[in-house]
């Protein structure tokens, strides 16, 4: 099993997320690998955990990474963490992220 690409991948989305418009509308900045210290704001995203299983074949080493991405709000009812959840995933959908390690196959 190669776990080598898992920080490579974390690292992707988080940049990705960062730089998503959509995303940024709904939540600035607050797109965190780490929660910070501190007061946190009312509505944040948080990426892991994840999960990293054995996908080699007889020709090369591979992993399939499941990671959580998780919306935290403290706004009444669901509406704004639905909000959230939709631009993260669409952000994500079909996202042409470039890893320092390893090679995405699939999101």
């Amino acid at each position: 099993m190669s776990y080598g690409p898992s920080a490579a991948l974390q690292a992707a989305v988080y940049q990705h997320l960062l730089a998503d418009a959509g995303v940024a509308a709904l939540v600035g900045s607050a797109v965190y690998d780490a929660l910070p210290a501190g007061t946190l704001p009312q509505t944040y995203v948080t990426l892991g955990p994840e999960e990293v299983r054995d996908r080699s074949d007889t020709t090369a080493k591979g992993a399939l990474i499941r990671f959580t991405v998780t919306v935290t709000t403290s706004a009444a009812g669901f509406g704004a963490a639905k909000s959230v959840a939709a631009a993260i995933t669409d952000a994500l959908q079909d996202a042409g992220l470039v890893l320092t390690r390893g090679t995405l196959a699939g999101l």
